[in-house]
């Protein structure tokens, strides 16, 4: 059996498969593991609503978080996973909890605006690929206000879309900008 991974399936018969090798046109056979399933419990957040649910996949499926998965016809991204290693990915038969929220949620963001005499903590709705970038002019609730400095995932960015900010520091302005829903 030759070491390339590109193959062609000429006849399959329950879990033995003739293929047949797309680079060096060797012709092997092989017996493929049978696959278990297993329940997985799963937590569906949307905000502060969740629900427990349990998830059939098979028991060597690797989740990985950040990744787009389908459940009942629905996509979710794998927030958070509770296996037994701390890790961003585990196999499905190692994990206690899945955290999955959907992928149509828009994301939350956390505001900071200074003001004449301290600051203002806000949060705001926007798309997850809306990207903000320092000196946007913002609105929300009808105060205007300019992106100062942007903290995302790796530290203070000059942009980023907003699935990347952790908090968006802002001082007061005198030009309206976009508008940021802050109900959903």
């Amino acid at each position: 059996m030759c070491k390339h991974t590109e193959y062609e399936v000429l006849k399959k018969r329950g879990r033995q498969e003739l293929r047949k090798c797309n680079l060096c046109g060797e012709v092997f056979q092989t017996v493929m593991d049978k696959e278990i399933l297993i329940k997985v419990p799963a937590v569906v957040s949307y905000f502060e609503q969740s629900k427990k649910i349990l998830i059939d996949v098979a028991e060597n499926k690797l989740f990985e978080v950040g990744e787009l998965i389908e459940v009942n016809g629905k996509k979710y991204y794998v927030n958070h996973i509770d296996a037994k290693r701390k890790a961003d990915s585990a196999l499905a038969k190692d994990i206690n909890t899945l955290y999955l929220i959907p992928e149509d949620i828009p994301v939350v963001l956390k505001i900071t605006l200074r003001i004449q005499y301290g600051h203002l903590s806000l949060r705001a709705f926007a798309d997850k690929d809306e990207v903000f970038s320092k000196g946007d002019n913002i609105t929300i609730d009808e105060q205007d206000m300019i992106i100062d400095k942007i903290l995302a995932t790796h530290g203070f960015e000059p942009s980023a879309s907003a699935s990347e900010i952790r908090r968006l520091y802002c001082s007061q302005s005198s030009k309206s900008g976009r508008s940021l829903d802050v109900d959903k």
